[in-house]
């Protein structure tokens, strides 16, 4: 009897998951037919101010000939960010699903209009990650979303690549999310910073962009462009390749453009955050006896940040030290002793050139900061929570009164 019972309850379960998967795929969505927003650009229209938002879309394929996914591109516009965005699922048809975002790019034209407006929809919204990427692109942003890049078949894909580095790879880039730069942005110094993306020619060529029998292909602005299906033949459309450079950063005061930090500069203040484990840097033209200039290539092995304030009726002073251990990744010097394999102690001319590069940054990047008013390295902030006692006599010169000191110690191979 129970034998029996036990034999029913099997068969009443395989009936009810057949028909649920018959009917309904057991409720899943088709990943055939399943869109994900990848990016977003975001350009301005300067004739009557309105934004114009560029979705580019990965289209999952799944054929015998095609493994790669596939691109669309669909432009909304709108008086608002949000509006342009709602114009985007009006102009396609269905709802623009944003959870799988992870870039959003601006257009140059932000270079002088308040980019919090455009940040605050992606940070008030829960549509949009915090984690999702922010950078500034020189020209028109969807036109980054355009170019065809060795790195990835998908554009957004290849900048990600160059915006987030993984930990061993050089800190050159100050990359930022929605999070950090809104959070920046309302902090009591006020500053927030994005990288700024240049594109630079490929010397690799032209890459192939084959079309037919495929869902998803180049589109326009008003609109996303479907390949067309059926037939053998297809079209190969030769595409110049592109890479992308980010080691300059935007600087924002108040969400407003302020200046921008040089590729150096922003590599030392990759330094002074602490995340440089793993960084490379070239010191060139080294005098080492006997072998005359030298070219050393050094990596950061261990890095030690610490910035104090100090704050008085008579003066504020701004301590910077920075702990570098180092080694010699490569050099120039044919038949010295600094092989790469031995630890042999770095070379004294090396250590002091080291220390005048990363000296001769920091100050520079003080002197932006005075310049621009963006106060980069928290002086307010740390004038607020650690001297709040002077805060009120420095809080609306503190920039222009700030006095540093600057120590950088390198060592290492010892």
């Amino acid at each position: 009897m129970k034998q029996t019972n036990k034999a029913k309850f099997i068969l009443l379960a395989i009936l009810f998951i057949f028909v649920f998967f018959f009917s309904n795929d057991l409720g899943l969505i088709d990943v055939e037919k399943t869109s994900i927003i990848t990016a977003i650009a975001i350009d301005r229209d300067l004739s009557d101010g309105s934004f114009i938002a560029t979705a580019q879309i990965a289209v999952p394929e799944a054929t015998d000939t095609n493994t790669e996914n596939q691109k669309a591109q669909i432009s909304g516009k709108g008086s608002t960010i949000g509006g342009a965005i709602k114009d985007l699922g009006d102009t396609s048809g269905w709802f623009p699903k944003l959870s799988f975002c992870n870039l959003i790019i601006l257009g140059g034209d932000f270079k002088d209009y308040n980019v919090i407006e455009v940040l605050d929809y992606f940070a008030k919204t829960l549509r949009v990650q915090d984690s999702a990427l922010i950078c500034m692109s020189e020209k028109k942003a969807s036109e980054l979303l355009e170019l065809a890049s060795p790195l990835d078949n998908i554009s957004s894909f290849a900048l990600q690549k160059i915006l987030l580095k993984a930990t061993g790879f050089d800190k050159d880039t100050l990359s930022t999310d929605i999070k950090t730069f809104c959070s920046g942005r309302y902090s009591i110094s006020g500053y927030s910073f994005m990288p700024i993306v240049k594109v630079i020619p490929s010397s690799l060529g032209k890459s192939s962009d084959e079309q037919g029998n495929s869902s998803g292909s180049e589109s326009t602005e008003t609109g996303m462009d479907t390949g067309s299906g059926g037939g053998s033949s297809s079209s190969i459309e030769q595409k110049e390749n592109y890479l992308f450079n980010a080691k300059t950063t935007a600087l924002f005061k108040d969400g407003k453009t302020a200046g921008e930090l040089d590729e150096n500069a922003t590599l030392v203040l990759n330094a002074l955050s602490g995340k440089f484990k793993g960084t490379t840097i070239p010191i060139d033209n080294v005098e080492l006896s006997p072998f005359g200039k030298c070219n050393f290539l050094i990596t950061v092995m261990y890095s030690e940040p610490k910035a104090k304030l100090t704050a008085t009726d008579n003066e504020l002073v701004l301590n910077i030290n920075l702990k570098l251990y180092c080694r010699i990744a490569d050099h120039s010097a044919d038949g010295s002793e600094y092989s790469i394999s031995d630890n042999k102690p770095l070379p004294q001319p090396l250590i002091k050139k080291t220390e005048e590069f990363f000296i001769e940054n920091i100050n520079g990047i003080v002197e932006t900061a005075k310049q621009t008013g963006c106060d980069i390295l928290q002086v307010k902030e740390k004038l607020y929570r650690f001297n709040h006692k002077q805060y009120s006599t420095y809080k609306d010169n503190y920039l222009s009164v700030l006095k540093t000191n600057v120590n950088v110690s390198v060592s290492g191979q010892k």
